[in-house]
């Protein structure tokens, strides 16, 4: 898969997977904006470049085409000027890839709302606000690759993660909303969940099973999902050479007549409820809507469309 003459944006670009994303896009022949804020960003010792400057040099060495915004993705003012220079530059962008989080694990009773609001306005409202300024330059060229980065811990949740799982949770939701407008115009929007050993989790994973999460498999279903082969609305779950999809699964209902539903009854058949097979994923949720209407309707004899 080959990106010559394409343009990614990439956010959280100067160390861990946002680097790797950078690099291996440029290595294809992408053109990349890297963009990061820099607070955590240490200068390299023998240079003095900084992560962010690093970044640029390595994918300057590949004969890519780069540039660096050190910015806060929070920044909408700094957002749009970046947007307005990579097009004045390239006049395109073809994929962006919503990568930049922060990840401050908190036990609930202690985290503060300037904590939530903040891990908010990083992973969601910044998305958002990118994306805005995207959209309609990917409708107007008919073509666009969206990745956003949710996280394990969004889907499945995770103690002392409430914020960040909340923030990344909602990535899920904007993703199976917003791929179906992209639909039309050729626009896939899509998430990646990946692990991978970074300098944000290397602290929390057990030295022997270090050596297992490398960025390989994140990269590969990164660059399928930025490639024009690209599926749309999906949810990929990546890490350890393990390749997945993700996605909210309906169990076998349990009928309870409309007129006999009381606390109770759910009660009596909450072991049912519990422990029922899978039964499927529904496309949206005017499906799900659909799908219970249609089970109440059999069960009454009634033939709807």
């Amino acid at each position: 898969m080959r990106f010559d003459g394409q343009v990614a944006i990439i956010t959280g670009a100067a160390t861990g997977l946002g680097r790797a994303y950078a690099i291996a896009l440029a290595q294809r022949g992408a053109h990349v904006a890297l963009i990061d804020s820099g607070y955590s960003q240490e200068q390299d010792i023998k240079t003095g470049r900084t992560e962010l400057e690093s970044t640029i040099d390595a994918v300057s060495k590949i004969g890519a085409e780069a540039s660096a915004f050190a910015i806060d993705v929070c920044d909408e003012v700094a957002i749009a000027d970046m947007v307005n220079k990579v097009i004045k530059r390239w006049g395109r962008v073809d994929v962006l890839i919503h990568n930049a989080s922060i990840h401050q694990p908190c036990a609930f009773e202690r985290l503060t709302k300037a904590q939530w609001q903040r891990q908010l306005d990083v992973d969601v409202n910044a998305c958002f606000n990118l994306t805005k300024l995207i959209w309609p330059i990917m409708k107007q060229q008919s073509y666009g690759r969206i990745i956003v980065s949710s996280a394990a811990s969004g889907l499945y949740g995770n103690i002392y993660e409430t914020c960040f799982s909340t923030s990344k949770m909602a990535l899920v939701g904007f993703v199976n909303s917003l791929s179906m407008e992209g639909v039309d115009y050729n626009i896939c929007v899509n998430a990646i969940i990946p692990h991978a050993l970074t300098k944000m989790n290397e602290n929390h994973l057990a030295p022997e099973v270090k050596a297992l999460f490398s960025m390989s498999s994140v990269k590969a279903v990164m660059l399928f999902l930025s490639s024009k082969l690209a599926p749309t609305g999906q949810h990929l779950l990546v890490g350890a050479g393990s390749v997945s999809r993700g996605g909210f699964t309906e169990f076998v209902h349990v009928s309870i007549e409309e007129e006999d539903c009381k606390p109770e009854k759910v009660h009596d058949r909450w072991h049912e409820i519990m422990h029922a097979a899978p039964c499927c994923q529904h496309a949206s949720a005017e499906a799900q809507v659909t799908a219970w209407a249609r089970r109440r309707a059999q069960s009454r004899g009634i033939d709807i469309e």
